[in-house]
């Protein structure tokens, strides 16, 4: 279902930001919530909290997915009508994925550009699609890699893909020499562009990892928190928020409440919005209450040449923004040191967590 939040993010900036923090930026563990949490919040133990994690390897076949994928990105395409797909072609594919009958997050994508082989999705569902021919559509029944990086929390399961085949492409694809790593990658020779390619699979699965024994321990926090009450300036503000930006897109939509919130909310009903949306903002207060007890017991700062560096990478990495005065002149510093304040926090409960490896 789709999360009311998500609609009311838009609003959560610099307005919103400057009416909720009295403090100044530098005053970062008491920008929100300037009072003493332990009134509101029963804080859940955090150290040493066990979770499971898995050995981070980038292979030589890894390396090489690298490569055939840098090498099909500069290939030509020409349409094949005769025949069913074969590795090494480009394939595009809408495909729409169910666990146990329901759909999950991620599982689902129209216009995918896929090239059988590169290892961009698991194995097994790159060879489902070898076979088929344009236009078709075909069912599989697959069990997804353990452990696997792309869906860590669904790694093992059982799951079945629903995948359309619009069109199957061969590829002409450019020799991997010298010269055009040189003239097409940007690196001096095939030794150094493979270096930066292991480099970034590393980063890449480490990001994955943290993600994967983070959600984790967060879960055990989150739950293991009790609610003595609620704040009731910050819950009041952030529901308001959803609830006026939500009537403010239906306004502009030319829609009455109700119709808006059947056509974006899978049919639910304007009373069930409601409550939907207070469970919601329940949700995220609670969250920020326990990121700001947990910061400020174990005193985490946030300089300003961290800042600077974990800004700048949500800027260019995740927003696709030129430069962080671009972001910030988007999204509110304040609201953007929160936030890195939160990743600070999952990080400290992740680093004091006890983690076995699975072999």
């Amino acid at each position: 279902m789709k999360r009311i939040l998500a609609a009311a993010l838009a609003a959560l900036s610099l307005g919103l930001c400057a009416a909720g923090c009295k403090k100044t930026e530098d005053d970062l563990l008491t920008a929100k919530y300037n009072y003493d949490l332990s009134e509101y919040i029963d804080l859940a133990e955090y150290m040493n909290l066990p979770a499971e994690g898995y050995h981070i390897q980038v292979t030589d076949e890894a390396i090489e997915q690298q490569i055939l994928s840098s090498r099909s990105y500069y290939s030509r395409l020409t349409d094949v009508t005769d025949r069913g797909a074969e590795l090494g072609d480009t394939v595009y594919i809408d495909y729409v994925g169910t666990i146990n009958g329901e759909e999950f997050e991620g599982g689902e994508e129209e216009d995918a550009e896929l090239v059988l082989g590169s290892g961009t999705y698991f194995e097994d569902f790159e060879n489902a699609i070898v076979g088929a021919m344009p236009e078709s559509t075909i069912s599989v029944d697959l069990t997804f890699p353990d452990p696997y990086y792309q869906f860590p929390e669904h790694a093992g399961e059982d799951v079945h893909f629903e995948i359309t085949v619009h069109e199957v492409c061969e590829q002409e694809l450019p020799e991997y020499t010298e010269d055009f790593v040189r003239a097409y990658l940007g690196y001096g020779s095939k030794a150094e562009y493979e270096a930066a390619a292991r480099k970034s699979l590393e980063q890449y699965y480490q990001d994955i990892y943290y993600q994967y024994v983070s959600s984790q321990v967060w879960d055990v926090v989150y739950e293991n928190t009790k609610v003595i009450k609620w704040p009731e300036e910050e819950l009041n503000t952030l529901y308001n928020t959803m609830v006026e930006s939500n009537q403010a897109y239906a306004e502009v939509m030319g829609l009455n409440f109700a119709t808006y919130v059947s056509l974006n909310f899978d049919g639910m009903t304007e009373e069930e919005f409601y409550t939907t949306a207070k469970a919601e903002a329940e949700q995220k207060i609670k969250e920020e209450m326990i990121v700001y007890a947990i910061a400020r017991r174990e005193n985490l700062s946030l300089s300003e040449e961290e800042y600077t560096k974990r800004a700048t990478e949500y800027a260019t990495k995740y927003y696709e923004m030129e430069s962080l005065e671009a972001f910030e002149s988007v999204y509110d510093k304040p609201l953007i040191r929160q936030t890195i304040l939160s990743d600070l926090v999952h990080e400290f409960i992740v680093d004091h967590a006890n983690v076995e490896i699975k072999n």
